[in-house]
Formats: structure tokens, sequence, C-alpha cells
């Protein structure tokens, strides 16, 4: 090999060696049956509006909070979270599945595929209202997930619900060094379960003078889990860059 060659050759390894040194990385499929991401979540039986953030994102460096302008603010909450959700597709009318008389569980509700939901980053978070849900859909949109149909059991006030959602859009973002494509982490889309509990507010007074109280909406954490197997269905970006 020539002196000239060699010097090329060094040339180039030595053009990889840096970018593997500055950090940059691309965070990487989440395996199946393992935890993609945890969100906290309020839905208003009221507006039909589902918001919530995202705490933790398998395999992305954290904190997914920025700090809080406040100091006396807490660290971690909606109004310093990277990372948001929305839903932009109302989900459908639910169709009541009652159980057998006798039973604990009160009644369990069917909710039909349709339903979508965004998730938001936002490099710059500002506060957020929970009455706002355009509060939650600021900076930019990098995953569109199609949810399938959402079952909810009951039992007195708390439901359970599981639900699948496939990923239908993804955009490539850079935070902290990373490359986060939801194409790449969750190609197959999540499952998602929760437990939630109502929230009442009161709307009048009856006869007695016993205040009429009526379900406002319900809050709740959540837990996505990575589906696995190759992706059923491609995304609208599926050219993007892998």
């Amino acid at each position: 090999m020539s002196k000239f060659k060699l010097s090329v050759l060094l040339v180039i390894l030595a053009a990889f060696s840096m970018t593997a040194v500055a950090g940059d990385k691309v965070v990487k499929r989440v395996p199946a049956g393992a935890v993609a991401f945890h969100f906290v979540a309020d839905f208003s039986y009221t507006t039909g509006e589902l918001v919530g953030y995202i705490a933790f994102i398998e395999g992305v460096d954290g904190p997914l909070f920025a700090d809080p302008l406040d100091p006396a603010s807490p660290p971690y909450s909606k109004d310093t979270a990277y990372f948001t959700l929305r839903l932009t597709e109302s989900t459908p009318w639910p169709v009541a599945l009652p159980v057998e008389t006798g039973s604990e569980l009160r009644v369990s509700l069917l909710e039909p595929v349709g339903a979508q939901f965004t998730v938001y980053f936002n490099a710059s978070p500002v506060s957020r209202d929970w009455n706002d849900a355009t509060t939650f859909a600021q900076g930019v949109p990098i995953a569109v997930f199609e949810e399938s149909a959402l079952l909810g059991t009951r039992s007195g006030a708390a439901s359970y619900n599981v639900f699948s959602s496939w990923l239908i859009d993804s955009t490539p973002i850079w935070f902290n060094g990373q490359k986060i494509n939801f194409k790449k982490l969750v190609p197959n889309g999540v499952t998602t379960t929760n437990y939630t509990s109502p929230r009442f507010m009161v709307v009048g007074v009856d006869d007695a003078g016993n205040d009429i109280v009526v379900p406002a909406g319900t809050s709740f954490g959540a837990t996505a889990i990575a589906i696995g197997g190759k992706p059923g269905r491609k995304s609208h970006d599926d050219d993007s860059d892998d």
C-alpha cells in the first residue's frame, strides 16, 4: 500500500473515531415485552380531551424534564416535561359489556378501533394547563399512534384498561446527543395498561340540600410495552431515515 493510500485510510478512520467520541448515538429498538415508556395522563369527560406527559423512555438518557422556572416548584411535572401527548383523533363511542349477575365487577366497556394520540417534543417546556389541551400539543409532533379496541373493566369507581397502539407516523429528533425515532424504538407500536380513578365535581344541589356530584374525568399513570415481531403495519414515513 502506498503512503498516500495509507494516509487517506488513516484520515477516514480518524473521522469515524471522532464521530464515535462525540457521543452521538441512535436509541435502539425496545425488546419485545419490555417497557417502552411510562406516562401520566388526564381524561376529561366533559371535553373528551386526553393529555399527558412522558416520564420515561427506554434507552433515552434522562432526565426527561427541564429545570423548573420556579425553584420552589417540583422538578418533575407537566410543566417541565420535554415529551407530552394528546389525543388527536377521538375515541369512538364505547360499547357496554355487562358482567354476570352477582359479580363484583360492575361492567366492562369496549372502545372500538380508531382513536389516535400524538407525542410531542418541546425543547423549551412551558407551563401547561390540564384544562387546556393545546398547551400539551406545543413543540414538534414526533410520533402518531392509532389505538386498537380498548377494554376497560370497572370495579366500583376505578377501572383497569388495556389496548394496543400501532405506530403510523414518526419523525426523528435529537435529544441529549441521542437520535430518537419511534420507528426504531417501537416499530410495531405498544400495548398500554393503566389503572384509573375518576374525579368528581359538584354541579348543583338537590331538593334535600345534598350536593349533586357527577364524574368530571379521570387521572392515571400508564405503561406502554413494546410489541414484538416484524412490523405489521408500515408507518406513513416508511421511506424516512432509519
